[in-house]
C-alpha cells in the first residue's frame, strides 16, 4: 500500500551555540558547537521511520521528539525544529544539515517500503535503577561500578541481563500497534504477560581501561583534577562514603572532604550524584 508523500522539508533560522563548561578553552568539548534550526514542515510523521532505520534512536510521545545518530552526529528533532551536534564550525554544521535533509527526504519517498517502529522510549531515572542492583561493584556487567551500569541502562545502552544480580521482574507487558488503512498508528493495545524465568547471560564485554580514559577526560578540564582527586572521584563513583574513601586511600576524613570539595568546584557540580554522572559521561572515572 502506497502512502501519500509528505512535503519535502527544508530549514530556516539556523544558528550555532557554543558550550563546553567546565572544560578548558581549546579542548574538543569546548570548541565544538551545537546547531539549532527551524524546519519548514512538520516532520513528526517520519519519526516512526527514523526510529526504524537510524542508529541509537529514542522516540518520545510527550513532547513529540526523536533523538538519533546520523553519520556519527547526535540529532534531536521536534515536529518543526531541531538541534544537532557537535561541530567544529559553521561550514561543517551546514554540510551536515544538507545531509540530514537528504536523509529525511529519502524517508519521505520510501515510507511505503519501510516498516515503521512505534516503540517509545520511556527513560527510568538512574537512581531508581540503582535501587534494583546488588551494589557490589563486581564489574561482571563490563562496567566499573553498579552506578555506571545504572547510568548506561537508563540511557538504554545495556540490558538488565548483563547484571548477574539484577532482580527478576514480577510482570511484563507487550504493546501492540493498531493502524488505520493508511498505515498510521491509531492506538495501542497492551497485554500483560507472565514473565519467563530470566536467562542470565555471561557478560563477555571487555570494558575499556578506566585509568587511560580518565587521563584523556581529565586533560580537557579547565582545572584538571590531581591524581589524588581522580582516585577520590573513582571511589565516589563507586558509591563509597568519605569514611570508606579515607580507609581505602589511607588519608584522613578531613583530607577526603577537602578533595571532594575541590572536585565539585572543578567539575561545576553541587553533589556526589552530579559528580558521578559527569565523571561517567566524560570517562573521568
Amino acid at each position: 500500500m502506497s502512502l501519500p508523500l509528505m512535503p519535502v522539508p527544508g530549514y530556516a533560522d539556523f544558528s550555532l551555540r557554543k558550550g563546553g563548561a567546565p572544560f578548558r578553552t581549546g579542548s574538543p568539548f569546548d570548541t565544538q558547537m551545537l546547531a539549532q534550526f527551524r524546519l519548514t514542515g512538520d516532520v513528526s510523521p517520519l519519526f516512526p521511520y527514523i526510529n526504524a532505520v537510524a542508529d541509537s534512536p529514542s522516540l518520545l510521545e510527550k513532547p513529540r521528539f526523536i533523538r538519533f545518530v546520523l553519520d556519527g552526529v547526535c540529532c534531536g528533532l521536534y515536529p518543526d525544529h531541531g538541534i544537532a551536534g557537535a561541530f567544529a564550525g559553521r561550514d561543517q554544521a551546514l554540510g551536515f544539515l544538507d545531509r540530514l535533509l537528504a536523509f529525511l527526504n529519502d524517508l519521505c519517498h520510501r515510507r511505503d517500503e519501510l516498516q515503521p517502529n512505534y516503540k517509545r522510549w520511556n527513560p527510568v531515572p538512574m537512581l531508581d535503577i540503582f535501587r534494583l542492583l546488588p551494589r557490589t561493584n563486581c564489574r561482571r556487567c563490563g562496567y566499573p561500578s553498579c552506578l555506571a551500569f545504572a547510568a548506561a541502562l537508563s540511557r538504554q545502552r545495556t540490558a538488565p541481563e548483563r547484571c548477574p544480580g539484577f532482580l527478576a521482574p514480577i510482570a511484563t507487558q507487550a504493546v501492540y500497534p493498531v493502524h488505520d488503512k493508511s498505515g498510521n498508528l491509531v492506538t495501542t493495545v497492551t497485554l500483560e504477560l507472565d514473565p519467563a524465568p530470566p536467562e542470565r547471560k555471561a557478560a563477555a564485554a571487555i570494558a575499556p581501561s578506566p585509568r587511560k580514559a580518565a587521563v584523556r577526560g581529565n586533560a580537557y578540564l579547565a582545572a584538571p583534577l590531581t591524581g589524588r582527586e581522580l582516585e577520590v572521584l573513582r571511589l565516589l563513583v563507586q558509591g563509597a562514603t568519605n569514611g570508606e574513601i579515607s580507609s581505602s586511600l589511607k588519608i584522613s576524613r578531613h583530607t577526603v572532604k577537602s578533595h571532594v570539595i575541590n572536585i565539585f568546584n572543578k567539575l561545576g557540580v553541587n553533589d556526589r550524584t552530579q559528580a558521578a554522572v559527569l565523571a561517567l559521561r566524560h570517562d573521568l572515572a
